[in-house]
């Protein structure tokens, strides 16, 4: 079985029923449906990765994604494959082919919806000996996330800058999904 990213055709396979409640639990938090079942996935010093900000410990990371209703009217799984491991995988993860459309509230009043984005991206979880995640990336159109250390300053300054989003998300976004 193969599915086609923004990165090319990738291998796949079918989840084991785990994978699938992890799975569904996990897009529920892209699906705008923040809930402490998904989160009782991630450790307490779990961290995220995307291109915008390193969330860095749980409450970090349910602020980002307790904040996507704010910003999100609905938030659309187009496409979830679950990738087959290959020699570049970390040991005991999970890869996801995801495409996700999202559609942005409008700024308008009393206009409910904005402009819309369709983003394909590459999810890795990394695991611990008990399943939970202790590191989830997300990588844009498949792309690494860059560090900041292989970029010398500049890259350092950035990801000074996504650490930064993520504490200035955090300050500002309940944790408690229950809020949102």
């Amino acid at each position: 079985m193969t599915t086609t990213s923004s990165a090319g055709t990738h291998a796949t396979r079918t989840p084991s029923p785990t994978e699938r409640k992890f799975i569904d639990d996990i897009l529920q938090l892209y699906q705008l449906h923040p809930s402490e079942q998904a989160y009782s996935h991630y450790t307490p010093h779990a961290v995220f990765h995307d291109p915008v900000s390193i969330a860095k410990g749980l409450d970090s990371i349910k602020a980002q994604f307790n904040g996507m209703p704010k910003l999100f009217a609905e938030s659309i799984t187009q496409q979830c494959d679950v990738l087959a491991n290959d020699s570049s995988s970390p040991p005991n993860s999970l890869a996801l082919n995801l495409t996700q459309h999202y559609v942005f509230k409008s700024p308008i009043p009393f206009k409910s919806k904005g402009a819309a984005k369709t983003v394909n991206s590459k999810l890795t979880f990394t695991l611990d000996e008990e399943g939970k995640i202790v590191r989830h990336d997300e990588e844009w159109d498949h792309a690494k996330n860059k560090s900041g250390a292989e970029d010398g300053f500049w890259g350092k300054v950035m990801a000074a800058r996504k650490k930064a989003d993520a504490k200035i998300v955090e300050s500002t976004v309940p944790s408690d999904p229950a809020k949102v």
